[in-house]
């Protein structure tokens, strides 16, 4: 009976391991989707695709920009708030060409919440404009994956961009 009881509870926590590793593995896939609309949407200048990404307008967005920060740390000196609302507003009102390019993406989530940092680079007119770190906190919703906050360093470009030509 013991050795009945004891193959019974290996196989429920067999079956328990799979089904997680299964929901890591969605998990993962969906959020990748996130990651690559984000990216297409600014490509396409989409703001309402982009919008809707995010848990609410109201999220944190924060830049780190380190050529700004001197003195002793901890300082305020170098942070700049923003939001999602205005990147995009500003991206959609541009006539230049503009994306945003990630790699070295890493994932850690329990299925519920995610923490998501990513090398990126971001591009106007094929000049690389600035790079950095980049680091979203994730929640999932009945709508799927959301975007709950934004964190990035910025390291600019010290070359200036190509003269355009008239």
């Amino acid at each position: 009976m013991k050795i009945k009881l004891a193959i019974v509870c290996l196989a429920f926590v067999i079956s328990s391991v799979a089904y997680a590793k299964e929901n890591q593995l969605q998990s993962h896939k969906e959020i990748r989707e996130v990651i690559e609309a984000f990216r297409l949407s600014i490509i396409e200048k989409n703001e309402s695709k982009f919008d809707n990404l995010f848990y609410d307008k109201s999220i944190p967005w924060l830049g780190v920009l380190g050529h700004k920060r001197s003195g002793v740390l901890p300082s305020q000196l170098g942070i700049n708030p923003g939001s999602y609302v205005q990147f995009i507003s500003w991206i959609v009102s541009t006539e230049e060409k503009v994306e945003e390019k990630f790699w070295d993406i890493e994932i850690l989530t329990d299925n519920e919440v995610a923490s998501v940092h990513f090398k990126y680079s971001f591009h106007v007119d094929d000049y690389m404009s600035n790079w950095g770190d980049e680091a979203w906190h994730m929640i999932k919703t009945g709508d799927g994956w959301k975007i709950s906050s934004v964190v990035y360093s910025v390291t600019k470009n010290p070359e200036p961009p190509p003269k355009k030509n008239d």
